[in-house]
């Protein structure tokens, strides 16, 4: 299994406007939310952990007031706290699953009303599980693609209470209460140490909690990263050679700690919420973003990866606040 595959299970970033964790990719990863077209070794897998750090624009008492007198349930939060453990499978060499478990917090909710700002408190639990399949279409040479597909399920709570004792609105539950299909596409091509990845992801929101439809979301984008140390021959690793066969001889199976960095332009958009059959127009928009991150790889198997995305573009309607930064961390190990 290439160094390079045991970075961080889930790179997929949350979404910026939701309050809720986007479509998981697992396996590999080409940057912070793009998903490389690689797949695991059959027989081969890795757990991971993922934590998102998402710091909003700020917004005052009277701001989110004065849209509710305008009929716009705007909130704040002073940031979004997205945690997930994962794990992923090879089950051939072309197809590889993953399942992934979020972790949500939102610090000091607060939500704009015409009788004054009312504080919900802060709200932490389960969110809802993402199952994926990736499929790899090509080998492992020249241009590659894959498809992906898969499901979020509706595991979550959705029950959870503001300090007055009211059931907060689905938006803000750690889960949905629905159950969302998911697709997507991704390409990359290498030049020695240098990759370009490209993908694509389209979440199709079901009807969940309390009559609530969730907007659809698309995510992606596009990476450049470099490997720092060895580049494995592309048939011969982990003592196999291209029909599978086991070799030991040599340095064919030789594992070395390596560094992959990377730049990305990343963007996210995710279309208006509906309540019964209300269409709330202050809901959704996009947000486009540059990053910049790193991975290690350990020869033990371990990997960790750190990165940082900072907007250069955003149209988030008003029921939601700007973004200012994002934070990733991940930890893996690969088996």
């Amino acid at each position: 299994m290439r160094p390079y595959l045991l970075v961080p299970l889930a790179l997929v970033s949350s979404p910026a406007l939701a309050d809720h964790l986007g479509p998981s990719g697992a396996g590999s990863g080409s940057g912070l939310a793009v998903i490389a077209p690689d797949t695991l070794d059959a027989g081969h897998g890795g757990i991971g952990f993922r934590l998102l750090y998402t710091r909003t624009e700020q917004r005052t008492d009277a701001e989110l007031d004065t849209l509710a007198a305008q009929g716009i349930g705007a909130h704040n939060t002073d940031y979004n706290l997205n945690g997930s453990a994962g794990i992923a499978y090879g089950i051939t060499h072309q197809l590889t699953v993953s399942a992934e478990v979020p972790y949500v917090r939102r610090e000091n909710l607060r939500e704009g009303s015409i009788t004054g700002t009312e504080r919900l408190g802060n709200v932490a639990g389960i969110g809802d599980i993402t199952l994926l399949a990736k499929y790899r279409l090509t080998g492992e040479e020249g241009v590659r693609f894959a498809v992906i597909g898969g499901i979020k399920m509706p595991t979550g709570s959705t029950h959870q209470l503001d300090p007055e004792g009211e059931q907060l609105e689905t938006e803000h539950q750690p889960g949905t209460g629905s159950w969302d299909p998911v697709v997507g596409v991704s390409a990359a091509a290498k030049w020695g140490a240098v990759q370009l990845a490209v993908s694509a992801l389209y979440q199709f929101s079901g009807m969940g909690a309390q009559q609530t439809r969730l907007g659809n979301r698309l995510q992606g984008g596009v990476s450049l990263s470099h490997h720092f140390g060895p580049v494995e021959a592309e048939h011969h690793r982990d003592g196999e050679d291209e029909h599978g066969h086991d070799h030991h001889d040599g340095a064919a199976g030789a594992k070395h700690d390596s560094w992959d960095a990377f730049v990305e332009l990343g963007g996210e958009w995710e279309g208006r919420q509906q309540i019964a059959r209300s269409i709330e127009d202050a809901s959704g928009g996009s947000w486009v973003y540059a990053a910049i991150g790193v991975h290690f790889a350990s020869a033990a198997g371990w990997s960790a990866g750190a990165a940082v995305a900072l907007p250069v573009w955003q149209d988030i309607r008003a029921s939601h606040p700007d973004n200012r930064y994002r934070v990733m961390l991940s930890l893996g190990r690969a088996f």
